[in-house]
């Protein structure tokens, strides 16, 4: 049986594709070939953060209605981001992923690095401000784990103090990890999630944080923080640690891999596979066939071909090689589309500051209104190209990439269902 649809790249913006699009009764494959940025998940969604004066938003749907037409929010319309959010809030939760917030209201999370930043939707066991002043205790007690490097306490604590919460730092060890630090890896998040996963180590764990509360200077009132390391393989770790522990415990993510962005990831997998999709793992897309501006089919190492109705390319941006560059061009290197690019301009408008905005954070592949990218100047009429590989926006400085991964595929996926309806011609 066909594909009605190919979607290439497996990370967040290619997976909420094929999560609407089988959710419509269509046969959806998805190439993937390694690891996507939700490696790199904080813990929360950002559906547009910061203005082009680097001012935080509070109100993110009245200031995308001022985007400029290149702004991808723009081309699938700014007054259908609202509805586009709710669907996207829709398939999270129905693949049993909680979180909290809202697209009428900003709310704030704590980075590793301490600093706060305005998000649209957090895992619901992170540590959230509604107003990016207040925290739920004044007190806390930040406690890292022995051996565990990807945790920047200090940087946290310093974050914290400025906000005015007073902060009691300790480290407590696990013997299971002391145990077994003969490679410098078997720290990393996902280690020690697997052994917080085991009943005996947990119940330590938390008979070591009462400990720690009791001998701290204000016990009563403080609020425990830990690095996001629960919950691999039981989704109840974090529930039941709470549940031995006399204090409100709270998660702060850790520097990447990310335990929430790999959680993320497979819980969206499942949903995506439990609907009936095929997922390719290790099928890089080397290849595709055009004629008459139209995939006629794609290469893998998978197989020699592969055919849909329609195609999705959602490859990422530098990053995860979706894009790649050298000091000629910028270009997509699976079809050659057409990129929104000037190399020339790097050497005049480039700044000096890595915290500054640089022009090739808005490069990116050429669309049209409806994301069909280009190539040759040509719109290529079955292919479609959404999230972070699109231009016309700067996710680091907008804070709005992971808004712009769901929405560009609810709103391609929409396009696609409706296509391929009022498709007389093609057989289902």
């Amino acid at each position: 049986m066909p594909n009605d649809i190919i979607i290439i790249g497996g990370g967040l913006s290619g997976l909420t594709a094929g999560i609407a699009l089988q959710r419509k009764g269509r046969r959806v494959t998805i190439a993937t070939s390694g690891p996507s940025t939700l490696n790199t998940f904080s813990g929360s969604l950002e559906l547009f953060g910061y203005d082009s004066e680097d001012h935080p938003i509070t109100h993110p749907l009245e200031a995308i209605a001022d985007l400029p037409a290149t702004h991808p929010y723009s081309k699938i319309g700014a007054e259908r981001v609202a509805a586009l959010a709710q669907e996207a809030q829709g398939i999270l939760r129905e693949a049993g992923i909680s979180l909290k917030g809202d697209a009428t209201a900003n709310h704030w999370r704590i980075t590793p690095m301490g600093v706060l930043k305005p998000v649209w939707l957090t895992l619901d066991d992170c540590l959230t401000s509604d107003d990016g002043c207040t925290l739920p205790s004044t007190q806390a007690l930040i406690i890292n784990i022995a051996g565990f490097l990807d945790f920047p306490i200090e940087f946290i604590r310093a974050g914290l103090d400025q906000m005015g919460v007073q902060t009691t730092i300790c480290t407590l060890p696990i013997k299971t990890t002391q145990a077994r630090r003969s490679s410098q890896y078997e720290t990393r998040a996902t280690t020690i999630a697997r052994m917080m996963d085991n009943d005996e180590t947990l119940r330590a764990f938390a008979e070591a944080i009462s400990a720690a509360c009791s001998n701290s200077s204000n016990p009563s009132e403080q609020m425990i923080l830990l690095p996001a390391v629960f919950g691999l393989t039981n989704d109840t770790a974090l529930q039941q640690l709470r549940s031995m522990v006399s204090h409100p415990v709270y998660v702060i993510a850790t520097l990447p891999p990310s335990l929430l962005g790999v959680r993320l990831q497979t819980q969206l997998r499942n949903h995506f596979t439990q609907l009936g999709g095929t997922i390719l793992h290790d099928a890089k897309v080397t290849a595709g066939t055009l004629r008459d501006n139209k995939i006629v089919s794609i290469a893998t190492g998978y197989s020699e071909t592969m055919e849909a109705h329609s195609y999705i390319i959602a490859t990422g941006s530098f990053q995860s090689h979706g894009l790649v560059a050298d000091y000629r061009k910028v270009a997509e290197p699976i079809f050659g589309l057409d990129i929104d690019a000037n190399i020339k301009e790097l050497s005049s408008k480039a700044t000096g500051s890595f915290f500054e905005p640089q022009p090739f954070m808005t490069y990116g592949v050429h669309t049209d209104s409806i994301l069909h990218p280009f190539k040759n100047g040509q719109p290529v009429s079955n292919l479609y190209a959404i999230g972070s590989l699109l231009s016309g926006h700067n996710t680091h400085h907008q804070s709005d990439g992971t808004g712009v991964s769901m929405l560009t595929a609810l709103a391609v996926a929409e396009e696609i269902d409706k296509n391929i309806a009022n498709n007389d011609t093609y057989s289902k």
